[in-house]
């Protein structure tokens, strides 16, 4: 009796102690925060099913980085970011496979696999401008835009830029997205350091 009226004590004990102090839970570790871009860095890979095509994107607009194909200008949101600055806008130099920009059509998919998950978007304008013209205008939604010299197959200097402009669209959700949906970021640069620097990208319009 004296040893079931122990046991029954003890277990009181330990139950009043599990209700009165809190389990402490290991907390997820943190999501590591991106580590600083360079001119040259890939930031997201670009895909439009419908011509086949796949290609890095790389950052900056110096002539090599422009040489290997599609750029991101910085100052514009990075590709995928959904907070902040949400226009991300890419140079594609005509020596370096602009051909592409001028073959896509409204309705096209474009996708962009990046930092911050699978971004899908779905080309809603085509504009032929001025290089002069050429804005790169904030927007209240996520938003991606293509800018190329026009026509791609001009002899000498291309004398226009073409602008494709394409919206998100819903993307089969990506793993990558969960280290990084909050962790978005800027290259630092304003809209109108931007600007300047895709004009000198596609100076030539070449």
């Amino acid at each position: 009796m004296l040893a079931a009226g122990v046991l029954l004590t003890v277990a009181g004990t330990v139950e009043s102690l599990r209700t009165s102090i809190p389990i402490l839970q290991a907390e997820p570790p943190a999501p590591r925060p991106l580590g600083r871009i360079c001119a040259g860095d890939t930031v997201a890979r670009i895909e439009i099913p419908r011509l086949g095509l796949e290609a890095p994107v790389r950052e900056g607009v110096d002539e090599a980085t422009l040489a290997h194909g599609p750029a991101h200008i910085p100052g514009t949101a990075l590709p995928g970011e959904d907070s902040g600055r949400k226009h991300a806008v890419i140079a594609i130099a005509r020596d370096s496979g602009a051909s592409f920009a001028a073959r896509l059509v409204l309705g096209d998919r474009v996708e962009l696999r990046t930092p911050f998950g699978l971004r899908a978007y779905r080309v809603v304008e085509r504009r032929v401008l001025k290089a002069e013209e050429v804005r790169i205008e904030p927007t209240d939604e996520p938003a991606l835009t293509l800018i190329a010299p026009y026509p791609p197959d001009w002899i000498g200097p291309a004398p226009l830029r073409l602008a494709v402009r394409a919206e998100p669209v819903a993307a089969e959700p990506d793993l990558a997205s969960s280290a990084t949906r909050s962790l978005t970021r800027s290259t630092g640069q304003s809209v109108t350091l931007a600007e300047a620097a895709l004009s000198w990208a596609l100076r030539e319009g070449r």
